[in-house]
């Protein structure tokens, strides 16, 4: 998920004062007389924003604030141990090969106007991207969607169809009696039904604010009532969670530990939730000195990770060679690789060039007479990649006396150039953790996604293109989910390719970031303890986190 940039100092410090003004004024805090006060109100934000738009329709290119509490899906996945976890659908099975799969729905789930939601709306929903291929940005790869009773769905796939269990933890399911005659493109839905926990209690461009739902199919909420969403930059919402004035945001906090923890270690917790994947540098693999397995070896081996993380500052992890999380991935990784993790190798890195048949002349590559430059195109809008860019174009000029030129894009830029192989390094998620799949994250680097250069690819934008590499992916493609163990061995030699071959520099573990203020509420889990991610756009991890969540006073 992409961060939104910031906005000009002062239009972002009318947008604190109207916030905080906000806060103080409809809060619905009250002293229990032992001076600590109690509220019934969860306060967060979902993603960085000036302002809010009324209307919350999901089928939307850019979602509001608010979506993921409406509208439900039929199954969620543990990020931090992926596996699939009932929600709407209390079971699944696949048959006939992988070509069919079959949800039981979970019995008495009712929409928040009160009707039943039946397997006619599940059909309805999961056939709207086959009837609007406009829609269908996901790529729902079923053909057609049956509803033989009341509590069962039953999905058809041309092909075995074991690799796309994952992403229904993506597709949410809607009500066919509100949405069947609206059009889906235009319909602001400013009543939004959903069977999710809330319904829509008050709409300002500053401030959304939900009411817990008494009928909740999936249980109560016992200390929260209601949650506020609040628009706010990056930098206003640290300071309303220094001031108390905000319970829960999810952001990477550079110096959290120094700038926020350290100020009230009781209450102040920034926590670090490991995905699957990476992020780091991606190579473009068919354009310039990068298509060199020994260039891509020799950059990655000059790389000190550590150094790098140290001043990115947001408490990622370093990950294995392969791209994988050690701990997330530990199950997937084959035992040459296990617990693995880059170290500098200087020595390495410019036997690697040598052995290439590469030099360095004037801070550039050098080879039959001709010269090469190198840029790394940077996502501007995350700062801690920006201090990622300024650490390596340093060691990359120690190591190997390359003077890399790095270039800080704003999001239209690097997203324009990013689909059509416009770079020759770029900051990136390597491995993307996709659906929380062993087989998405690996997906996202076979050649069903390669593209010629400056045509646009949905994935694999660095042009990874290898034979044995694709052959792993399809193999794991025919495999259930549930069949862990073959999963694992075929896993294995893929993520052998990926750690030989360099097609990107694994820097830090892929995060969800949590930041929270335990002033107002306990319950918050842990990293180590989580069976969910306390995530506040996550759907169903965002509705167990307020559930178990109890009054601090």
């Amino acid at each position: 998920m992409k961060r939104l940039m910031a906005v000009a100092a002062a239009v972002l410090a009318t947008a604190v004062l109207a916030t905080a003004g906000l806060l103080t004024g409809c809060s619905t805090a009250k002293s229990d007389g032992s001076g600590a006060k109690a509220t019934s109100t969860v306060r967060l934000t979902t993603h960085p924003t000036q302002a809010f738009q009324a209307g919350w329709n999901p089928f939307a290119a850019q979602l509001n604030a608010g979506v993921s509490f409406f509208y439900e899906p039929l199954m969620r996945v543990n990020a931090q141990n992926p596996s699939p976890q009932p929600w709407l659908a209390d079971s699944w099975k696949f048959s006939d090969g992988g070509k069919t799969l079959t949800f039981r729905l979970h019995p008495g789930v009712k929409w928040s106007d009160g009707k039943p939601l039946t397997a006619k709306d599940v059909k309805f929903s999961l056939e709207v991207p086959l009837e609007h291929p406009e829609l269908n940005l996901a790529g729902a790869p079923y053909t057609s969607v049956d509803a033989p009773d009341a509590n069962t769905v039953v999905v058809h796939y041309p092909k075995v169809g074991y690799s796309d269990l994952g992403s229904f933890k993506n597709r949410n399911i809607y009500p066919q009696h509100i949405w069947v005659a609206r059009n889906l493109k235009t319909d602001q839905n400013l009543k939004p039904v959903g069977s999710g926990p809330v319904t829509l209690d008050s709409f300002s461009p500053q401030q959304i604010t939900l009411k817990i739902r008494k009928d909740y199919w999936n249980g109560s909420f016992p200390a929260v009532k209601k949650v506020a969403i609040v628009a706010a930059q990056e930098s206003s919402t640290r300071s309303l969670l220094l001031k108390d004035k905000l319970d829960w945001s999810t952001m990477s906090w550079q110096g959290a530990e120094k700038n926020y923890v350290a100020l009230d270690p009781e209450h102040h917790k920034y926590q670090v939730y490991p995905l699957l994947g990476s992020e780091g540098v991606l190579f473009n693999m068919k354009k310039g000195p990068t298509t060199d397995v020994h260039v891509r070896q020799a950059l990655t081996k000059a790389v000190d990770v550590t150094k790098v993380l140290k001043v990115m500052g947001t408490g990622q992890p370093a990950v294995n060679p392969s791209g994988l999380n050690n701990q997330v991935g530990a199950a997937w990784l084959p035992a040459d690789l296990a617990g693995k993790t880059l170290e500098q190798d200087a020595a390495g890195a410019r036997t690697e060039l040598a052995a290439g048949g590469w030099s360095v002349r004037g801070g550039k590559l050098s080879k039959d007479g001709k010269s090469y430059p190198l840029t790394l195109n940077v996502y501007q809008p995350y700062a801690n990649w920006v201090d990622m860019g300024t650490a390596l174009k340093d060691q990359w000029k120690s190591v190997l006396s390359l003077d890399v030129t790095v270039n800080n894009m704003p999001e239209a830029t690097f997203t324009q150039k990013e689909p059509v192989g416009d770079f020759s390094m770029e900051t990136a998620f390597t491995p993307p953790s996709a659906d929380g799949s062993i087989f998405g994250a690996l997906n996202a680097f076979s050649s069903d996604y390669y593209t010629p250069l400056g045509k646009s690819a949905a994935s694999n934008f660095g042009r990874f293109n290898d034979p044995d590499y694709s052959a792993q992916v399809v193999k794991m493609a025919t495999v259930d989910p549930a069949d862990t163990a073959r999963l694992k061995k075929l896993a294995g030699p893929a993520l052998r390719i990926l750690a030989r071959q360099a097609p990107f520099i694994p820097i830090g573990g892929s995060a969800s970031f949590v930041d929270i203020n335990s002033s107002h509420f306990t319950g918050w889990p842990t990293p180590e303890t989580a069976r969910y991610t306390p995530y506040t756009s996550a759907g169903p991890d965002t509705t167990l986190t307020l559930q178990r969540l109890r009054s601090a006073s």
